[in-house]
Parts: C-alpha cells; sequence; structure tokens
C-alpha cells in the first residue's frame, strides 16, 4: 500500500504546481528578512536557482531541505562567499552528515552591511558614531530516505536582523519532499520555505518620555513609552521543480532543470537552468532567474563553472563560481568551495 502511495506522488508534485495562482499582485518589499531569498550555493545560482529537484550538498537545503537526504559520503561541508549589493557582504556555512536514523544538518547565513556612519536630524553630517547592521539565519534540518527514491525533509532556523540598537527576531520552517522517478534520472521537488512568524523591530531607541497632555500642568510629563513598528512576515515562498538528463554517458552529462516558485513578497516566475559536466570534473552551467514575469526587472541571466576533484578515496572536494546579472542592481559573483567524506 505504501509503495502504491508512493508511485503517485510525482504526480500530486506536478498537480500542485498547477495550483499556485496563474498571475498574482506585486508584493516587493513587504516582508521582513529579504535577505533569506539569497540563494546560498554557487552551482544553483549559475542554473538560475533551479534547484528543487536537485541534490548537490548540504548547501542547497535551502531550496528543499529533503535534498540532504541525498548527500554523497558520509558527512559534507560547504561554505559560501560573496561580494553582494552596495558594498555588502554575504556567508554561507552549512554541514550535513549521517546518523542511523536520519541525515542532520546546521546552516548558518550571514549578510552583513558593513560600518555605517550614525546620523540624527541634528547631526545630518553624523555624529562620530558607527554601527554594524547584519542578518542572520541559523538552521538545522532532517532529512530521511523513506525509500531509495522518495526523500523528505524539514529545516527550523531563527532569524534576526539588526539595525544599530534595534533588533527583529523569529523562527521559521521549511519543508520538502523529493522523487527520483528512476526514468533518466527524472527527479521531482517540491518545498515550502519560511513558513514562520512575524518579525519587529524592538531596542532603546525606540523608547521616549512623552507628556500625554501638555496642557494640564501639575502631570508628569516624561512618562515611559515605546514606539511601535509594524510586524511584517517572513518571504515565504513555495517552489516545484523538475530535472532530468538529456545526456548521460560515461565521459559527458547534461542536466536540465526547471522550477515554477511563487512567493508572497513578488510575483510568480519560472526559473530555468542547464549543467554540463565532463568527466564530473569539468562543469559548465547556465540559467534565468525569474522568466516569464512582467512585474520583475532584477531577474536575468546567470553562469558559472565548477571543478571537483577526488583527493582521496574517500574524499572529494569541489569548487563553483557564478556571475549573476541583476539588472541595474549590478552583478554580484559568487563562489562556493565544498567537500564530502
Amino acid at each position: 500500500m505504501m509503495m502504491h502511495s508512493i508511485r503517485h506522488i510525482p504526480i500530486a508534485l506536478l498537480m500542485a504546481a498547477f495550483v499556485l495562482p496563474a498571475q498574482g499582485q506585486n508584493k516587493v518589499a513587504t516582508t521582513a528578512a529579504p535577505f533569506l531569498n539569497i540563494a546560498t550555493d554557487a552551482r544553483a545560482a549559475a542554473m538560475g536557482s533551479a534547484q528543487a529537484a536537485l541534490e548537490g550538498g548540504p548547501n542547497v537545503v535551502h531550496w528543499n531541505p529533503a535534498t540532504l537526504a541525498r548527500i554523497d559520503g558520509e558527512r559534507a561541508v560547504g561554505f559560501v562567499r560573496s561580494d553582494w549589493f552596495i558594498d555588502s557582504e554575504f556567508y554561507y556555512v552549512s554541514t550535513g552528515f549521517k546518523t542511523p536514523v536520519a541525515h542532520l544538518g546546521i546552516n548558518i547565513m550571514v549578510l552583513d552591511y558593513g560600518e555605517m556612519e550614525v546620523t540624527t536630524i541634528s547631526n545630518p553630517e553624523g555624529t562620530g558614531e558607527t554601527f554594524t547592521p547584519q542578518d542572520i539565519s541559523i538552521g538545522v534540518t532532517a532529512a530521511r530516505n523513506v525509500t531509495d527514491r522518495f526523500s523528505a525533509g524539514a529545516t527550523v532556523k531563527y532569524v534576526r536582523q539588526k539595525i544599530w540598537n534595534e533588533q527583529a527576531t523569529g523562527a521559521g520552517l521549511d519543508l520538502g519532499v523529493y522523487y527520483n522517478t528512476g526514468y533518466r534520472n527524472l527527479r521531482i521537488g517540491m518545498s515550502m520555505t519560511n513558513f514562520g512568524s512575524d518579525m519587529q523591530l524592538s531596542g532603546k531607541d525606540l523608547r521616549r518620555a512623552i507628556d500625554i497632555d501638555p496642557n494640564i500642568e501639575g502631570n508628569n510629563p516624561r512618562l515611559a513609552a515605546s514606539l511601535e513598528t509594524d510586524e511584517w512576515p517572513m518571504p515565504l515562498g513555495f517552489r516545484v521543480g523538475v530535472a532530468f538528463d538529456a545526456l548521460a554517458s560515461e565521459t559527458q552529462r547534461v542536466t536540465v532543470a526547471i522550477d515554477a516558485v511563487h512567493p508572497n513578497d513578488n510575483s510568480e516566475s519560472t526559473n530555468f537552468g542547464v549543467e554540463y559536466a565532463f568527466r564530473e570534473f569539468f562543469f559548465l552551467r547556465g540559467g534565468y532567474r525569474q522568466a516569464f514575469s512582467d512585474e520583475i526587472d532584477d531577474g536575468g541571466l546567470t553562469g558559472g563553472f565548477g571543478l571537483q576533484y577526488q583527493v582521496t578515496r574517500d574524499v572529494t572536494a569541489h569548487f563553483d563560481y557564478v556571475f549573476q546579472d541583476f539588472g541595474e542592481l549590478g552583478t554580484p559573483q559568487m563562489w562556493t568551495l565544498g567537500a564530502t567524506f
């Protein structure tokens, strides 16, 4: 009975893709923690972030936590760095390992905006003080191979945004499933990411001493009060993807991946990616991010390459690089170092 149900999972996933609204209102800048949408792997980013149905080490749990169960070897580690927009820096560190019960992983994402000068209404040129705004997410992932073809996984994450003396915190959840049909290595994946609590800035700079009625004499003119900021949701996203090997021989491979994406802070779009592999040593990749969307103007071409080398019988290391076109926002570059052992 269980195997009979699992055979219908690909059909259910494909049907879910058509349930997503065909069109939606653009809701750019209506969520907190937009850094959670940054790609966390150079290989995946080079393939247009079409990653829901692709394995790729602990870095790609960002798109689908179920893929952690498909890592090669007993353990894997990954490190990502990117010079992001406006002199900010992006870092991502992840690890995954196999246990008798499931595959477990830990990841840390940091977006560092660098040092900034404090300015006020009375000192618009600066007070001489500085601060360092920063966004951080810490996640723990668990994934399990239910069968040799079907995997499921989940990530629980702590999210914090900090600017000067104020910060907003929240908790999020990612869920994902993965299925390999066994035909031409056709894989199907589906995930929901960043389902969690609303985030609200709070801190000592929002505290004020006020006089609730200046026209009345004798009352307390310095009552303690706090300014209340709005609450904003996390960037919730739904993703359905397929990937297959268009070419597979002893020396060469061509993999094609397609994702349909439905976010709560933007319009629906589609991501495309292609990877060419020569002897699983040298890789060329290309893709297009956020296609078929009339409302998104920062989508564009992506491209990159990768190298993979078997250091010892049990240790394999890889390096990946990506160039991304974000239109008017610039062309941030990213690289990944990783190993399985």
